[in-house]
C-alpha cells in the first residue's frame, strides 16, 4: 500500500509541475503577443489603447495560477514561504497594472466630458 501511495504522490507531483510550467508558459506567451502588438501599434504611431495592459494583466493571472497549483506539491514551509512571496509580488504587479487601467479609463472620460462641455459652450 506504501508503494502505491508513494507512486500517486509521485504521479501528482509531475502533473502538477507539468500544469504549472504550462500556464507560466501560456502567461508567457501571452505577454509576448501583448507586447509585441503593443510595439507595432507605437510603430504605426496608432492611439495606445489598454491592449498592453490587458495582455498583462492576463498573462500574470496565468502565472499566478501556475504559482497557486504549485501550492498543491509544497512540503515544506520554505516551499510555502517561496511561494507566497512570489504569489504576493504577481498579484501586486496584476493590482497596480488593474489600477492603471481604471485610472486611464477615468482620465480619457473625464477628457471627454470637459470636450463635451467646450464645444456646448461654443455653440452658446
Amino acid at each position: 500500500m506504501d508503494v502505491l501511495i508513494g507512486t500517486l504522490e509521485v504521479i501528482l507531483e509531475h502533473i502538477v509541475e507539468i500544469g504549472a510550467i504550462a500556464l507560466e508558459l501560456v502567461g508567457i506567451i501571452v505577454m509576448i503577443t501583448a507586447a509585441a502588438q503593443g510595439f507595432m501599434r507605437w510603430l504605426r504611431h496608432e492611439e495606445d489603447g489598454p491592449q498592453l495592459e490587458e495582455g498583462i494583466l492576463t498573462a500574470l493571472e496565468f502565472m499566478m495560477c501556475g504559482e497557486v497549483l504549485k501550492t498543491v506539491t509544497a512540503h515544506n514551509i520554505d516551499d510555502y514561504i517561496a511561494l507566497g512571496a512570489i504569489i504576493i509580488l504577481r498579484f501586486a504587479l496584476a493590482f497596480e497594472v488593474q489600477w492603471e487601467l481604471k485610472n486611464k479609463a477615468w482620465h480619457e472620460e473625464h477628457e471627454r466630458l470637459a470636450g463635451q462641455k467646450k464645444n456646448e459652450h461654443r455653440e452658446k
